[in-house]
């Protein structure tokens, strides 16, 4: 950890004006929101009967809004000059970067979800990308991380092992039969490659490339790279069979993520990626109630301290 950054010492980025750390805190807090709508839509995407060319399909299909909406983005904004032009090395860094999140990321984090399920899925991932996080944004970006957010941590960390214990013990937990320890090692590289691009962004959001632009890279390169994969080994015939339900549950998918998308990387030119990723850990306990609400599945003690918990760590970390 690093003492060397503005942030080191205070609860919130402290060189950002005050109006700016609350849209950062706003844009975070919503991204949590963006991310559990599509977290939920995913979940409805699960076929156990299905392979890994229909979760390709799924996360291809998923970057397809943030394509488009970044696209038109880009093109009304054609003339607008950036503040610092970006290094030669940047678009590359972008690509790999993309690849990273779209394979490593989405496409582990759909995988995961068939199967150990959502409620142990999601915890599982945020805790490697707040660990990811912080270890590399101390790292790579100077970014201090101070005792108040160290207490924050702690206490989402607490309630994420909760949720997924609380998740754990759910015998009715969807994907619960299907290889359970591969569901966990691709759970944790979807986290890490989640925290290694969160890293990557908030450093190339320092230097003012546009997010529209960054997002065009990233959205560009699953959907492109994902569908030809995907659609070469699923065919006309078994595309044609998807319903329309599915097609709908993607496109919601798609659209929460990419207001999400769009809410997180405005919200790490502001807040350091600790703070982003402690804020964003929010929807461990929005999929945890959106679980007993909408899916009906069985709420428990360990579950309703997990949120308990996690409310406790946002206001630890947003308290002045």
């Amino acid at each position: 950890m690093s003492d060397s950054s503005p942030a080191s010492t205070e609860s919130l980025s402290s060189s950002a004006a005050p109006d700016n750390v609350r849209l950062g805190v706003f844009l975070a807090l919503m991204s949590a929101v963006g991310y559990s709508g599509a977290n939920l839509a995913l979940r409805g995407l699960v076929d156990h009967e299905a392979d890994t060319a229909w979760d390709m399909w799924v996360s291809a299909m998923k970057a397809l809004p943030t394509l488009i909406s970044a696209a038109c983005l880009v093109y009304l904004n054609r003339h607008r000059t950036p503040e610092h032009k970006p290094g030669p090395r940047v678009l590359p860094i972008l690509f790999v970067a993309a690849i990273v999140m779209q394979y490593g990321g989405n496409l582990g984090f759909q995988v995961a979800l068939r199967h150990i399920g959502l409620a142990i899925s999601v915890p599982l991932v945020f805790a490697f990308i707040i660990i990811a996080g912080a270890v590399l944004g101390a790292v790579f970006l100077g970014d201090g991380v101070s005792r108040r957010s160290i207490i924050a941590i702690i206490v989402m960390m607490t309630s994420i092992v909760l949720l997924s214990l609380a998740a754990s013990g759910d015998e009715s937990a969807e994907g619960s039969s299907r290889v359970p320890w591969l569901g966990v090692v691709i759970a944790i590289v979807s986290g890490l490659s989640y925290g290694v691009n969160g890293v990557v962004i908030r450093g190339v959001a320092r230097d003012q490339l546009p997010v529209e632009r960054m997002l065009l890279v990233y959205s560009s390169v699953g959907f492109v790279s994902l569908s030809l994969i995907a659609g070469s080994q699923l065919g006309l015939d078994r595309l044609s069979e998807v319903s329309g339900q599915q097609w709908g549950m993607m496109l919601l998918a798609g659209s929460c993520n990419a207001a999400a998308f769009f809410a997180v990387c405005n919200a790490l030119k502001v807040l350091n990626i600790t703070q982003v990723n402690v804020f964003n850990a929010a929807q461990n306990a929005m999929c945890a109630v959106a679980a007993v609400m909408v899916f009906g599945e069985d709420s428990s003690m360990l579950m309703i301290l997990g949120v308990v918990l996690s409310i406790v760590g946002l206001l630890v970390l947003v308290r002045r």
